[in-house]
């Protein structure tokens, strides 16, 4: 594969910046290598040169390394932006470079799976640096390795390095702001709602007013709600540059959180189970997160499945990953509310939606923390029959340390 097809194939800059990088291994790093190898022709080593200029200067931080880690190529984006000489780092193994355990086991996957590889990562330097890396392993010849990953000596890693830290540090000055603006607006909401309720005990004869303070009760505490999702939304947008990645017993966090939430199911007339294949299940996510689209998920059918309603919850795992079903037998989500349910602000049509005045974020938050895992999500729902949500989310389950 040439560097022309490789340019067609390509449908990013990233991918371009690939082909070059094929093109200079090709010609620059096998030339001279074996005896009677005729040197480039002048227009050749122009075109060489031309190349590596780009690659050089281009606002991608590109490396390539060996099989044991050593640093083949390093151009002076990525050189520069860990305060480098380009001559200094090649030579040398990436662990002394970066000191980064968590880069040295993405290396670790590529080289392990021969297949591209793509991770943020956080390198600690005089300030944090917020890096989206991509790698590719090639052959010897430069070449992709296929399907067949039939590699052979000599592999070598193509490391694509796009420094995100200006746009994670606007994503955290813009989740702070929405924090303090939120937490501004929760003050004087409690302090109203607290003298809401004592107006309520004094005003318990007169009935007209009573229940304008009822309305305003239920105002104040949707705007509370309202609040909190808010800040929930926040969250998960400054966690989609920096996802905290734990291992996580998923089982006894689902048992927790369904204990929070018993009082709610039975004042709701909601009946509960948790059914599961393992005693214990360990799973790498962000334990915030997960326990937040299991309360969400099963509030949603507390809140909209109607009395008398039971809700299933059924976990299980696979090699690739694990799977949460929550079903229930309540009043359903119709047709032409389904295509919807996942926007922000959306409120369903069905009659127990209308009871309880919500924020409409709940959904959209637990789509928001599936596509964060990279993971499904998926709705059927026959009316007043069955509605299912089932959730997948990618990763290696295990049996813990």
């Amino acid at each position: 594969m040439d560097l022309y097809q490789l340019i067609i194939l390509s449908y990013s800059t990233a991918g371009i910046v690939v082909s070059g990088i094929f093109f200079l291994y090709q010609h620059r790093f096998k030339a001279g290598h074996k005896k009677n190898e005729r040197v480039p022709a002048m227009g050749a080593r122009q075109n060489l040169k031309l190349m590596e200029h780009i690659v050089d200067n281009i606002w991608h931080g590109v490396m390539v390394i060996d099989q044991n880690r050593e640093i083949v190529s390093i151009n002076e984006s990525l050189s520069s932006l860990f305060y480098l000489s380009k001559e200094d780092a090649v030579g040398r193994k990436t662990i002394n470079i970066f000191n980064n355990n968590r880069f040295e086991e993405f290396i670790s996957r590529a080289l392990e799976s021969l297949e591209p590889q793509r991770e943020n990562l956080i390198f600690y330097e005089d300030e944090e640096l917020y890096m989206d890396m991509e790698v590719f392993p090639v052959t010897s010849r430069g070449d992709l390795i296929g399907k067949d990953k039939k590699a052979g000596p000599g592999i070598k890693l193509v490391i694509l390095a796009k420094n995100n830290t200006q746009e994670v540090e606007f994503s955290k000055l813009r989740s702070q702001f929405v924090a303090n603006v939120s937490h501004e607006m929760r003050t004087p909401l409690t302090s109203i709602r607290g003298y809401l309720e004592i107006l309520e005990d004094e005003l318990k004869e007169n009935k007209d007013a009573k229940q304008y303070i009822l309305k305003s009760l239920k105002e104040t505490i949707r705007l509370n709600d309202l609040i909190e999702d808010v800040l929930n939304l926040s969250k998960i947008e400054y966690k989609r540059n920096v996802l905290l990645k734990e291992e996580v017993e998923i089982v006894g966090t689902i048992k927790e959180v369904l204990a929070g939430l018993k009082y709610l199911a039975i004042q709701n007339g909601v009946a509960v189970d948790f059914n599961y294949s393992q005693e214990s299940v360990y799973f790498v996510t962000d334990p915030d997160l997960f326990r937040q689209l299991v309360k969400n998920l099963a509030e949603n059918a507390i809140f909209h499945g109607g009395r008398q309603c039971r809700l299933s919850i059924s976990l299980g795992s696979t090699k690739e990953g694990i799977y949460i079903y929550f079903k229930d037998d309540g009043v359903g989500i119709s047709k032409q509310d389904l295509s919807y349910i996942f926007q922000r602000f959306y409120r369903g049509s069905n009659p127990f939606s209308a009871k309880r005045i919500g924020s409409g974020l709940g959904l959209s938050i637990v789509k928001h923390i599936v596509d964060l895992h990279n993971g499904r999500i998926k709705v059927i729902s026959k009316p007043n029959v069955e509605t299912v949500f089932k959730v997948f989310l990618p990763g290696k389950p295990g049996a813990g340390n």
